[in-house]
């Protein structure tokens, strides 16, 4: 019993031991530079779920402002345009013809309007003729053919505000098609627009990495709607951005802590840096591991003496205290 006892007691030293070892050493992250500014290009809405990249400017150039870095596969868009200003110009051609038919229609309605009234006046005549003038046979003609036209100039008056009614609904159901079609093909330009972009600032190209393949993402890839595909960072306003695990998050201090900074192209320098912000929620970086990550944006505390430019390495190591200057 004293034996088994002893061991316990020796384990839990054991575990104390490296408890307090692994809470001397220093928090150690990886990061990179990257800018303030910067323009990241996601993968915008298609007719499907996926949409392919034609062409991407080369990682690591310098674009200008306004110049093209990247085209997305408009294939179905297009297609789709073209079905859609092919019919418009067929709604156009139906609805002048709409528009003869339904005026011819009413023109003839009033027409028959028109010689409704003449035979109602040609009968009120012949109807109004005194008794005794003509016999009672024929007097009950007349009236029989005045009555006969009051109704029939009724039906004229109706079925002209019938043909009305017909012609301004048939008109405005085709000019309603029209503009429907209309938008459409705004929508679908709109959409092509979006499928070349254009660099919103002058900067250094970079390619995003696929967020299931170990690899960046690059002409011919098949991405999906809204994942991110291309940054371009201006040449300035440079700071480090860094992930760090939800486990160690724990361990950082957000709002004192003092970080030194080493960039793997210059090792013999270390710069101070300190913490702006952290994300509110872990996010996965499925290329690292199943776990969940916070993301760091650091700031230089001291100006860069080095040329630095987005993309480079960063070592990043918590200081319990302040750091001489190197």
């Amino acid at each position: 019993m004293a034996n088994i006892l002893r061991k316990f007691i020796l384990l839990g030293a054991a575990i104390y031991g490296v408890n307090c070892w692994a809470d001397e050493i220093p928090l150690l992250l990886t990061g990179e530079v990257a800018s303030a500014q910067s323009q990241t290009v996601t993968a915008p809405k298609s007719s499907s779920w996926q949409i392919q990249i034609q062409w991407l400017a080369e990682e690591g150039a310098i674009v200008q402002q306004g110049d093209l870095i990247a085209v997305f596969d408009s294939g179905g868009i297009q297609t789709q345009l073209e079905e859609n200003q092919e019919n418009l110009q067929t709604q156009k051609l139906q609805l002048i013809k709409t528009e003869m038919d339904l005026n011819q229609a009413l023109v003839e309605a009033e027409g028959r309007v028109k010689l409704a009234a003449i035979s109602v006046k040609k009968t009120r005549i012949e109807a109004n003729i005194p008794d005794g003038e003509v016999s009672d046979y024929e007097k009950g003609k007349f009236v029989i053919a005045y009555e006969k036209a009051l109704m029939e100039q009724l039906k004229a008056q109706e079925n002209l505000i019938l043909k009305r009614t017909e012609r301004d609904v048939g008109i405005s159901k085709q000019q309603i098609e029209i503009t429907k079609l209309e938008e459409k093909i705004t929508y679908d330009q709109g959409q092509i627009e979006k499928l070349s972009v254009s660099a919103a600032m002058t900067g250094p190209i970079s390619h995003v990495m696929h967020p299931w393949m170990q690899q960046k993402i690059s002409a011919g890839t098949n991405v999906q709607t809204s994942w991110e595909v291309i940054r371009v960072q201006s040449q300035s306003l440079y700071q480090v951005t860094s992930w760090v695990h939800e486990i160690d998050a724990m361990k950082l201090n957000i709002n004192d802590g003092v970080l030194k900074l080493t960039l793997d192209a210059y090792p013999q320098h270390s710069y101070k840096g300190k913490i702006l912000s952290m994300s509110s929620q872990a996010e996965q970086r499925n290329q690292w591991s199943d776990s969940a990550y916070y993301r760091l944006d650091i700031a230089f505390d001291e100006a860069v003496k080095d040329d630095i430019f987005p993309g480079m390495s960063v070592r990043i190591e918590q200081q319990e205290g302040s750091m001489d200057e190197n």
